[in-house]
């Protein structure tokens, strides 16, 4: 059906902040349903700081104009680091910024996590990343504006986004499932940013290891769109938040 036509369902344009992952990409279409496609703009990001975020986020309204020129439906801006550092309320912000700059409805990353975190009523997380201690820092105190509360955190402390991706996929699986043990009380999820490392294979193995819920980079963005997109259908084997569709 409607074979040779690109997202004849949903056709979803990323904004990355580095050159694609290879590995995101294959996942992606591994979990989505027919019909559902994804085009892809990357930004400049080659470490995580404030001055390469910041340049980041100057190219993200001409990115969003390049995608919407390519057919897109959607825009979806992937990577939290940049929404925190400029602070509580820039995710909606940013989105708002995208939206007119394509002509599109706009999402961002930190707004698709936290939206699916209140859909799963998860108040209190432990966060695993891969990136410095100060990153950690300001994602928590952007989710305890939102009223959610991160009881433990692990950062691995890599600046360079190419040694996050020289980690094997299950260091993502170890280090989420030791801070999630952890934690001084037990808590409502796990949350686990950054599309550099693991694999959307290891949220169904956490969930059922630990009895929780899982919120990523990944499956927030699926189900986010999803949902935008009026595409409808439980998606299973990825965890509880894409078999909620």
């Amino acid at each position: 059906m409607a074979e040779g036509i690109t997202g004849w369902r949903l056709h979803l344009g990323v904004i990355f902040p580095t050159p694609v992952p290879p590995r995101a990409v294959l996942e992606f279409y591994e979990a989505v349903p027919e019909g559902v496609d994804m085009t892809t703009v990357s930004l400049t990001i080659q470490q995580l700081s404030d001055g390469d975020m910041d340049e980041a986020i100057k190219g993200m309204e001409r990115a969003a104009k390049q995608l919407a020129s390519f057919d897109v439906d959607l825009i979806y801006q992937s990577g939290v680091p940049p929404v925190v550092r400029r602070g509580l309320g820039f995710g909606d912000e940013l989105a708002d910024r995208l939206s007119q700059a394509a002509g599109l409805p706009a999402i961002t990353d930190m707004s698709s996590v936290i939206d699916a975190m209140r859909t799963a009523k998860l108040k209190t997380l432990a966060m695993a990343t891969p990136f410095e201690q100060f990153i950690n820092d300001r994602l928590i105190q952007y989710l305890a504006a939102e009223k959610i509360e991160i009881t433990n955190n692990t950062a691995l402390g890599i600046k360079r986004n190419v040694e996050i991706r020289r980690l094997p996929i299950p260091v993502e699986y170890t280090v989420a499932r030791k801070t999630y043990l952890e934690a001084a009380s037990k808590p409502d999820g796990i949350y686990i940013p950054c599309g550099g490392w693991g694999s959307i294979h290891n949220i169904d193995l956490l969930e059922k290891d630990l009895d929780t819920t899982v919120v990523t980079w990944m499956n927030a963005m699926i189900w986010s769109s999803l949902r935008r997109g009026k595409v409808a259908g439980a998606i299973h084997g990825f965890g509880k938040l894409l078999a909620s569709l």
